[in-house]
């Protein structure tokens, strides 16, 4: 996986102000879905295999929420799906793609650390979870 890392030049990430992790309803008994958004509601990145999240994640804390390093990133892949997170310093960066096979992670966002884990913390108080 580092390999991966390894071949990205960070620099092209992009800043992001406003950083929010965001539940919505799914509808059809679903619950809900997670994505992550920016300040202009860009979705920068979104869990769409994931239903219940509220569910999950009620029983979450900061220690659970997705985040690694840059030798052992946070890796999810669903068939046509790969996300990759890991902090970098101050930053947290996340890499989406829709290509798992030949990864190009069409988006790229840098987020301050401190705005990624109080976004983490307003949707896990949003989930109904015990807390940080």
């Amino acid at each position: 996986m580092d390999d991966i890392i390894a071949g990205l030049d960070t620099s092209t990430f992009r800043p992001v102000e406003g950083f929010a992790v965001r539940l919505f309803p799914r509808g059809s008994g679903l619950g809900h879905g997670m994505r992550f958004v920016g300040g202009d509601d860009t979705v920068l990145a979104e869990f769409s295999w994931w239903d219940n999240v509220e569910v999950t994640l009620r029983g979450w804390t900061l220690d659970d929420v997705p985040l690694g390093t840059p030798r052992e990133p946070f890796f999810e892949s669903d068939q046509c799906w790969l996300l990759l997170i890991w902090r970098e310093g101050e930053d947290v960066l996340i890499a989406e793609t829709d290509d798992p096979h030949g990864p190009v992670f069409e988006r790229r966002s840098r987020v301050p650390a401190s705005a990624y884990l109080d976004a983490w913390t307003v949707a896990l108080r949003e989930a109904g979870s015990p807390g940080p």
